[in-house]
C-alpha cells in the first residue's frame, strides 16, 4: 500500500516537540522519558530528543529521571491572554457577575473531545472545589461546560464528538450511554441551557450557557453549586447572573476577540 504522501508545509520535528509538550497535562507535576513517550504516541529515542531540546529551550527542566515544566511555557499562554483582551474585557465582567451570584464563573471553549478552560472569576472567599484555572481541561461529555459547548454544534456534529469523546464514570451519577447524552445535548440546545447533576464531581450541579452568537466558534459560560434545599433558587439565580454575563460580554465585543 502506497505510503500517505506527507504535507511539505508541515515540520514533522517540531510537531513531535509540541507532543512533548502536551504529554504535560496537569495530571502529573513530573513525567518519565517512558511516560512521555507513552502520551506522546513515540518511542523513547524521540521522546527523550524532543524532551532535551525543551530543556535546552527553557521549557522543561530535568531533575533526574523525571522532566517538570518551568514557568516560561506561560508566556505563550499570557501572550494569547493579553493580545485577545481577557484580562482587560473579559476578567472584570466575570468577576462583577460571579459577585453577584455568589459563585465562580468560568469560560471555556472546545478543543477536540476536551474542554479548555479561557478565563475564571476569582471572587473573595469563593469556594474552591478542583482548583481549576485558565489552562485546564474538563471533560467533555460530562460537564455543564462541555454539553452546552456540543449543543452549540450542528447535530451531527455534536453526535460524532460524543461518539469520539472518552466517557468516564466519574461519580455514579454520570452518564455514559451516548443515546442519553445526545439527548441532554439535544434539549440544552432548545433551552439554552446545559444542566448536570453529580456527573462530574458528586454532589455538584453545573450549568452552562452560550456566551457567543450562534454559527461563531463556541465559547460558553458555567458554574457549579451544591445540592441543597436552597439549589432551586440559587440555580435560577446563577442562570439569569451567567445570561446576563454572556449579554455583557457580547456588548463589549469581548467574545469575538477570542
Amino acid at each position: 500500500m502506497p505510503a500517505t504522501p506527507q504535507n511539505r508545509d508541515i515540520a514533522a520535528t517540531f510537531a513531535k516537540g509540541m507532543a512533548v509538550l502536551a504529554a504535560f497535562d496537569g495530571r502529573s507535576a513530573a513525567l518519565t522519558l517512558a511516560e512521555i513517550a507513552r502520551r506522546a504516541g513515540q518511542d523513547r529515542a524521540a521522546a527523550r530528543r524532543g524532551a532535551l531540546t525543551l530543556v535546552a529551550l527553557g521549557y522543561l527542566r530535568q531533575e533526574g529521571r523525571a522532566f517538570s515544566l518551568t514557568p516560561k511555557v506561560l508566556g505563550p499562554a499570557g501572550a494569547y491572554l493579553q493580545a485577545h483582551g481577557v484580562g482587560r474585557l473579559v476578567q472584570p465582567v466575570l468577576n462583577h457577575h460571579a459577585a453577584e451570584i455568589g459563585r465562580e464563573i468560568t469560560l471555556a471553549t472546545r478543543d477536540g473531545v476536551e474542554v479548555l478552560l479561557v478565563a475564571q472569576s476569582t471572587v473573595q472567599d469563593g469556594p474552591v472545589s478542583q482548583g481549576f484555572t485558565a489552562g485546564s481541561r474538563l471533560p467533555l461529555v460530562s460537564t455543564a461546560l462541555g454539553r452546552m459547548l456540543l449543543a452549540c454544534e450542528p447535530q451531527a456534529e455534536a453526535e460524532a464528538l460524543v461518539d469520539q469523546a472518552p466517557r468516564v464514570t466519574h461519580s455514579a451519577d454520570s452518564l455514559t450511554d451516548p443515546r442519553r447524552i445526545k439527548t441532554r445535548i439535544v434539549t440544552a440546545r432548545a433551552h439554552g441551557v446545559a444542566r448536570t447533576d453529580g456527573e462530574f464531581e458528586p454532589g455538584i450541579l453545573g450549568l452552562a450557557v452560550p456566551a457567543s452568537a450562534p454559527g461563531a466558534r463556541a465559547v460558553v459560560l458555567g458554574t457549579s453549586f451544591p445540592r441543597g434545599p436552597a439549589a432551586e433558587a440559587q440555580g435560577a439565580r446563577a442562570l439569569a447572573g451567567l445570561r446576563d454575563c454572556a449579554a455583557e460580554l457580547r456588548r463589549a465585543g469581548a467574545i469575538e476577540m477570542l
